[in-house]
């Protein structure tokens, strides 16, 4: 972190402000303060209106951890207090005795079980304000309850690493992921000698300084998957019905959902209904700290007639679908077959609808011999003969480079191009890092955060991720990579194209890295 930049913001009105925001004083009017952060980040816990959902969620776990003295010991390290911590804590309800203290209530059951990790994660970031006002222990508090893509850019501009994402089945992994989180954020505080509060002030007010505000928007890819989601009767009144041009809004998602996809909106009782066509504008966004594992943000939406609950049951095709004899309950991240599509759009055009302003399906012909099995085959008959197509040749690159990280002899990505330095300790403009399949958020998770590694540890300005079925590229600006808006997103055989080969040649090529 650049510490001239830091120390201007810090003693600038705006970092006072901020500081302030989450300093403790002495006699403290806990319900003032955490309502005025609340107020400033209501958008990442859902909007204004579940404010007293958010202050009732951080007083009943106040009350919980309080009444079971659920705080560290002298004798606990950092891990072992958390896992006890998560393991022992209910939400309970509790009241004031006659002294003045805290107890549990009588007669009442727990609001979230011991154990019920799922529901731990739905209220965390209360809990984990909870556990930065009160805990002896240095814990921060996550505010992203929702648009967690955000904390992630937050984290990727400071240069805070991302633990590895657990399973979407692992919900008590969401939570020790939160620990491992904390770890990396205590070493970047300690790292630049900040305060408490000055470490939640860079995280939630100084980062945003040092991200520019996307203006230009990428051409999305080609949808390759159609999804399923749910609007509410209040997302119908407020955003659905009369959506604005370049309106965009966060929604449920499958954890599979990629940019481009196609995202069909069902708005639910008393519409019951599918009311508008949509586009995924991020991949889904794996969300650990919600009572959901994915979001999406959706884009370009058209309304299109209403097909209804009843129509659909009526239908001969749809009738049979397993999601309409389930009423369409669950709807949220079932996905559409490519002819599910189709016949809902021979129902959209019996209705007069034009549907040829609606995205279609793309599915690409790969021009290669035989199946594609393994890592190996993505880069032996997909990634390399696009390479030789850009001018190089194998002289050009290095496979599994060793570098140096730390103490450590550290294997570095699949492709390494034009490196140059000592042996060890080289750096390199470009570095390409080839896996099998990425549709798992989690996998394309793990792959970014990997190649993200290596080319800070190559210093290298511009770095991309393929599998199967794509080839990304991400590119350094103002010395930060954009997971969520690469500069290059396509499919193999959309590389065919003159007009795109073109571009990825001026991006990637040969002769662009020499210059």
């Amino acid at each position: 972190m650049n510490k001239n930049i830091w120390n201007l913001y810090k003693n600038s009105e705006r970092g006072k402000n901020a500081i302030e925001l989450f300093s403790l004083h002495e006699n403290f009017d806990m319900e003032e303060k955490v309502s005025e952060i609340f107020e400033k980040f209501h958008e990442y816990f859902g909007g204004m209106d579940v404010k007293d959902y958010f202050l009732d969620n951080f007083f009943f776990s106040f009350g919980s951890i309080s009444v079971e003295n659920l705080f560290a010991n002298e004798e606990e390290t950092y891990d072992e207090y958390f896992v006890r911590f998560i393991d022992n804590l209910e939400i309970i309800l509790v009241e004031e005795d006659d002294k003045g203290n805290l107890v549990k209530q009588k007669n009442e059951l727990p609001l979230i079980n011991k154990g019920d990790y799922k529901s731990l994660c739905a209220i965390f970031s209360e809990i984990s304000l909870v556990l930065y006002f009160y805990s002896d222990l240095a814990h921060f508090p996550i505010l992203f309850r929702e648009q967690f893509d955000v904390f992630m850019k937050i984290l990727d501009v400071l240069k805070i690493p991302i633990p590895d994402l657990p399973a979407k089945s692992d919900k008590r992994g969401r939570l020790l992921f939160y620990n491992e989180l904390n770890h990396n954020i205590i070493d970047f505080a300690q790292e630049n000698e900040l305060t408490d509060e000055e470490t939640c002030a860079c995280l939630y007010d100084f980062s945003f300084l040092l991200m520019e505000e996307t203006t230009k928007q990428t051409e999305l890819p080609e949808p390759t998957n159609i999804w399923l989601t749910g609007g509410s009767k209040e997302d119908y009144k407020i955003f659905l019905q009369n959506p604005q041009k370049g309106a965009k809004s966060v929604w449920t998602c499958n954890e599979n959902t990629k940019r481009g996809d196609i995202i069909v909106m069902y708005v639910l009782s008393p519409y019951s209904c599918i009311q508008s066509i949509w586009r995924a504008d991020i991949d889904g966004v794996y969300t650990p700290f919600n009572f959901y594992n994915s979001r999406t943000r959706t884009t370009e939406g058209i309304v299109v007639p209403h097909i209804t609950l009843n129509e659909l049951k009526e239908d001969e095709y749809f009738s049979k679908l397993p999601i309409t004899r389930k009423n369409f309950q669950g709807v949220n991240g079932v996905q559409f077959s490519a002819n599910d599509y189709k016949e809902l759009q021979r129902m959209l055009i019996a209705k007069g609808f034009d549907v040829s302003v609606l995205p279609q399906l793309y599915k690409p012909e790969l021009e290669f011999e035989g199946e594609l099995k393994n890592e190996k085959d993505v880069e032996e008959k997909l990634l390399i003969p696009l390479l030789e197509k850009l001018g190089y040749s194998e002289n050009d690159w290095t496979r599994q480079l060793s570098q140096k990280a730390g103490r450590k002899e550290k294997a570095i990505p699949d492709f390494v191009f034009l490196p140059s330095g000592e042996t060890y300790f080289q750096n390199a403009p470009l570095i390409i890092e080839a896996k099998f399949d990425m549709s798992s958020n989690i996998e394309k998770t793990k792959s970014y955060n990997q190649a993200l590694s290596y080319a800070r540890m190559m210093k290298s300005s511009i770095f991309g991720i393929c599998d199967k079925d794509r080839l990304i590229i991400f590119q350094e600006k103002n010395e930060y990579f954009d997971r969520f808006n690469p500069v290059f997103e396509k499919h193999w055989q959309n590389i065919n194209d003159a007009e795109t080969f073109r571009k990825l040649k001026l991006l990637i090529g040969k002769e662009t890295l020499k210059k």
